[in-house]
């Protein structure tokens, strides 16, 4: 999961798209960006339809496995 950082202009957003493009090839990207609000991300992996690991961002390069803790939130919990 990259981070946006702080890109509050276009020169910035683009300089963060190139960064994607680099690690990631020529593939389109599409992106869904939302104001910034205080609180923690995730990532959530599915297989096959089934919640099998949640991960935080950490400090952008490590982040913590927190897949014990969304299993209790009934919405991920896989059965």
């Amino acid at each position: 999961m990259m981070s946006l950082a702080n890109a509050m202009t276009e020169e910035e957003f683009l300089e963060f798209d190139g960064r994607v493009h680099r690690l990631l090839g020529d593939d389109p990207v599409r992106y869904v960006v939302e104001p910034k609000l205080d609180g923690l991300a995730v990532t959530l992996t599915y297989e096959n339809g089934r919640f099998v690991q949640g991960a935080t961002r950490g400090d952008g390069l490590t982040g913590e496995d927190v897949t014990a803790n969304l299993r209790t939130i009934r919405w991920c919990r896989s059965s």
